[in-house]
């Protein structure tokens, strides 16, 4: 599980970056963009070796946990699914994982594994385009 909170369930912890020239010690910042439970990813260990990933957050009882502001809406099989506030997002490089690769299309991820075009604005209520 991936997130910038330090809480039991996360292991692996994620803070934001300071872009551009903005590097002194004082730069703070003010909001993240990362939420505090963003992603489960899930990877077999056996053949094929599918890596899936999750956007939201499990508590300690396994349970999915999303924020009030995130967006959440029912898929027509009657399965909820959701977005995290901030979003999380994957791009897949052009020419796959090489020198020459080229950055690909971002696209976001929601908490059943659908993936999306990105919404108008990362907190925005209304979801992209299922891609």
């Amino acid at each position: 599980q991936v997130g910038r909170s330090t809480e039991n369930p996360i292991d692996f912890v994620v803070t934001d970056t300071i872009s551009g020239n903005q590097n002194n010690d004082e730069t703070q910042i003010t909001q993240s963009t990362i939420s505090r439970f963003a992603c489960r990813i899930v990877c077999d260990r056996s053949p094929p070796y599918t890596a899936r990933i999750f956007a939201a957050g499990f508590d300690s009882s396994k349970n999915i946990f999303l924020g009030e502001k995130a967006a959440k809406w029912k898929n027509p099989d009657g399965h909820m699914d959701g977005l995290t506030t901030n979003g999380v997002l994957v791009m897949h490089p052009k020419g796959g994982f090489t020198e020459e690769s080229k950055p690909g299309v971002w696209r976001e991820i929601s908490v059943c594994g659908d993936v999306y075009t990105l919404r108008e604005t990362r907190s925005a209520q209304q979801r992209g385009k299922l891609v």
